[in-house]
């Protein structure tokens, strides 16, 4: 019984293999552009990276001010809410992040 389910998954595996490498003859919808990339992906790219600067600065921003400004409304409960508008700070520097990569995705 084993030996027949690998024999099997041998079977589907080779099938797979062989639909996956069997070349497909289609022609491009427009026409080849000078650039190594398009415009559109260059833009797609932009504001990926612009959204991950964003996200991943105010992510580290976040863990920082949170965890300094939990400690710290610990020992002195009345600076919690100055704690919590530092993390608002730098939550709002992610989205920015996000406003700037809709500017760059709808730029003409």
């Amino acid at each position: 019984m084993i030996y027949m389910t690998r024999s099997y998954l041998v079977l589907l595996t080779l099938i797979l293999l062989a639909v996956a490498v069997t070349p497909t003859y289609a022609e491009s919808a427009a026409p080849a552009q000078e650039g190594v990339i398009s415009d559109f992906a260059a833009k797609v790219f932009a504001a990926a990276a612009a959204f991950i600067a964003a996200v991943s600065s105010a992510a580290w921003a976040i863990s920082r001010a949170g965890s300094a400004g939990l400690a710290a409304s610990a020992e002195r409960p009345e600076i919690r809410t100055t704690a919590v508008i530092i993390s608002a700070f730098a939550e709002a520097l992610a989205i920015y992040g996000i406003v700037i990569s809709f500017f760059i995705l709808a730029a003409g």
